[in-house]
């Protein structure tokens, strides 16, 4: 016959179990909708299918045991005494704390992030914003593949065949110093500049670094309004939030625009094609873009960029 301590062992052990499921359904859901690019980067989704079984198995293993007639040991033989919450209350108020977060999951809408987290965190203009271009660089082997490093035309017209109307179901890997250089080099020969989603650290960093060279240059670039306190009125950014890891690391990247942009909302997207300009920002050269062509877009399945990085070869 079970004792007390074993119903209500077996009672924690039934929620908790329920809890992990809920972890796990709730991660299931995500994956399914695809709105984990919202919060990952994608080179760590693989993790969530990991962690995704893990709790599947432990979930189900309590559960098991929850709903078992048998009489169970629990004692662990270890030197400190565990317990579970001593009253209903408190077993409520613990609980609640996993279970509060799986049902909100559940029920509410993935927001993107927008400019009330933007104006809390440093706006990157580009890499001296933020430091050296090489800044993100990862250290690499120096017997990397050199010999087959492709052009910078080549790696811009590779990586921009993702960039349609679906998320990039892979994170870019970080360019070599030598594409790196390509890709700059491309840029100031070229009069007309297109920021695709997979190069847009990069370029925004070649941009930033060659202010002079780059005037007059034609860019088009798309991104959400976000305006800085002591802006003008015909100024604003047009954003981009920059993910390495997760949504917790996010950085805001973007460019300086200037136009007939006083009545546009804050938040809006919008696509901006304007050539640049040398101006300032916070005691530092920046370009300025002065707008042309400027329409309104809807939000992209996926907002963010990803910072890579360059490998130092």
């Amino acid at each position: 016959m079970r004792n007390t301590f074993d119903e209500v062992a077996s009672f924690h052990h039934l929620v908790r179990g329920t809890i992990l499921i809920g972890f796990m359904l709730f991660f299931f859901k995500l994956l399914l909708t695809h709105d984990i690019i919202l919060l990952l980067a994608p080179k760590m989704v693989h993790f969530i299918y990991f962690t995704l079984f893990i709790f599947l198995i432990l979930g189900v293993l309590l559960i098991l045991r929850g709903t078992s007639d048998q009489e169970h040991h629990y004692h662990c033989h270890c030197a400190g005494e565990h317990s579970y919450p001593p009253s209903f209350m408190k077993s409520l108020f613990f609980y609640l704390l996993f279970i509060i977060p799986i049902i909100t999951g559940f029920l509410f809408s993935n927001n993107v992030l927008n400019s009330s987290v933007a104006m809390n965190r440093p706006i990157k203009l580009g890499s001296s914003s933020q430091g050296s271009a090489n800044s993100n660089a990862i250290q690499n082997n120096v017997n990397s593949k050199k010999d087959n490093t492709p052009s910078g035309d080549d790696v811009i017209k590779a990586i921009t065949k993702n960039n349609g109307s679906t998320p990039s179901p892979s994170m870019p890997d970080p360019i070599s110093q030598a594409e790196y250089t390509s890709i700059k080099n491309r840029l100031l020969q070229t009069k007309n500049i297109k920021m695709t989603d997979d190069l847009y650290v990069p370029i925004l960093n070649i941009i930033q670094d060659n202010v002079s060279k780059m005037i007059g240059k034609t860019i088009t670039t798309k991104g959400f309004v976000y305006r800085e306190k002591n802006f003008d009125q015909d100024k604003i950014i047009i954003a981009r939030f920059g993910i390495t890891c997760c949504v917790a690391d996010a950085s805001v990247y973007g460019i300086m625009a200037a136009g007939n942009v006083a009545k546009l909302p804050k938040d809006k997207w919008i696509e901006v094609t304007g050539t640049i300009e040398k101006s300032n920002y916070n005691g530092s050269p920046a370009p300025l873009l002065k707008i042309q062509q400027l329409s309104l877009i809807a939000p992209p399945p996926q907002p963010y960029v990803f910072d890579a990085g360059v490998q130092i070869e």
